[in-house]
């Protein structure tokens, strides 16, 4: 009997420690806000850049929220992110969009979830390749990198830069429409001169090509206009 109490009793206590680990073992961080470090992965900097960018994401009614973890307890990306969307409430319903990035035993894992919302603003080949970039620096290790591209890539979507094509066209249009009204007047001014100077070459009483010279001596300076068809004579 004392035997049998001896197996026993450490069994029974092996049992209750071996029930009571999932439960120790299985704890889910909890959400600090918008953007969870739990990897200290982000500096300062990048922490205070990401967050101003999730908050105006909110202006556009498109909830973000960034989850960086060195532990997996779950030992599968899958079901970590599921388990944490579950804890923290991160529903399609409400607009709630999720990143993940996770170290497993076999690296570093990327989660996503997105809403309608993000997804529409997207092309088909633009959110492939968007996907493609995280995968591709989460496998690297490059996490902060990843978060970064993950977070401002949406912000420029929602918010994209304002083209400058109008502004330069209509400085263009503008330097254009000067051109042309310099080109003008200067052109009018040109044909005035020259007319004139046509004129001044022409016998005002026949019209006809006057015969220019000019006399420069001691005694005088004068130019002489003659007309060889009526005779006019012109001095100045």
């Amino acid at each position: 009997m004392v035997s049998a109490a001896r197996l026993i009793i450490p069994l029974t206590l092996s049992l209750i420690i071996l029930a009571s680990l999932p439960s120790l073992s299985i704890s889910l961080p909890d959400r600090i806000g918008r953007l969870n470090d739990y990897g200290n992965i982000l500096t300062m900097e990048n922490q205070r850049n990401l967050r101003e960018k999730i908050t105006q994401l909110e202006d556009k009614k498109i909830g973000l929220t960034l989850l960086i973890s060195t532990r997996d307890p779950y030992l599968n990306p899958d079901i970590f992110a599921s388990k944490i969307r579950a804890k923290w409430g991160i529903q399609e319903g409400i607009n709630e969009n999720f990143v993940l990035f996770v170290q497993g035993k076999e690296g570093w894992a990327v989660r996503t979830f997105f809403t309608p919302t993000v997804l529409n603003l997207f092309s088909s080949e633009d959110f492939k390749n968007y996907q493609e970039t995280l995968k591709k620096r989460a496998s690297s290790g490059d996490i902060r990198s990843g978060a970064l591209y993950a977070v401002k890539t949406i912000y420029r979507k929602a918010f994209p830069p304002k083209k400058k094509k109008d502004q330069s066209t209509e400085k263009s249009g503008g330097l254009s429409l000067a051109h042309i009204i310099g080109g003008i007047v200067g052109g009018v001014l040109l044909i005035t001169v020259l007319v004139r100077r046509e004129a001044m070459k022409r016998c005002p009483q026949c019209g006809s090509r006057l015969n220019i010279s000019r006399v420069h001596n001691e005694f005088t300076d004068e130019t002489i206009k003659n007309c060889p068809d009526c005779g006019y004579t012109e001095t100045e």
